[in-house]
């Protein structure tokens, strides 16, 4: 009896001990080479995210595609997220903003198409948006997810500028984990560097 206790209480450590080291490798850091994308911008990051500089044009995936925990699990990770129902919004109503290479500041296109969107949401008072922040495949998964993020917040600031209620907004990222185009060419990049809009 004492010998059954003693290897249920040996089984019940090692599954603890391989649980733990099974987490800790999940852990998600930034490369050398795009650590300092949002320092150069001027942002504050925490000390963990200042570096060398981000990757150059010509770089392409380096990391194996794993599933992150920061992003939830995808069903369709070739699309961009649904449209809003046509109860809510007409498909189409709310045109996406792209930004360049590296970057998460509104060009000027992008400024126009916000302020199309506004137009579009204050004539629906109360609708509730997510923002979501897209990147296209260079760079690391979480180089990518930050950048997102930065980029959601841009549009976010943008939109509170021109009178949307804070309260009406919320940004996600999905980095580089929902690419509208799926070709390796800049052509292809340019459309996955975008902020997306759904209703909730």
């Amino acid at each position: 009896m004492t010998v059954n206790k003693g290897c249920s209480g040996l089984f019940v450590s090692l599954g603890v001990l391989i649980l733990l080291i099974g987490c800790s490798s999940r852990n998600v850091t930034t490369s050398a080479e795009d650590q300092s994308l949002l320092q150069k911008q001027g942002t504050g990051l925490p000390s963990t995210m200042v570096g060398a500089s981000p990757p150059s044009e010509a770089t392409r995936i380096t990391e194996p595609e794993m599933a992150s925990p920061l992003v939830p699990s995808l069903s369709s990770p070739s699309h961009p997220s649904p449209m809003p129902a046509a109860s809510s919004l007409p498909a189409g109503a709310l045109g996406d903003v792209f930004f360049d290479y590296d970057r998460f500041t509104l060009r000027s296109d992008a400024t126009t198409t916000l302020e199309s969107n506004a137009r579009v949401l204050k004539a629906r008072e109360g609708t509730k948006l997510l923002i979501e922040g897209h990147g296209d495949e260079r760079g690391t998964l979480a180089y990518n997810l930050v950048l997102g993020e930065r980029r959601a917040q841009s549009v976010k600031r943008y939109f509170q500028e021109l009178g949307i209620p804070v309260s009406q907004l919320d940004i996600t990222s999905y980095g580089k984990e929902r690419p509208f185009c799926q070709e390796h060419r800049e052509a292809c990049w340019q459309q996955n560097r975008r902020a997306h809009f759904v209703v909730q």
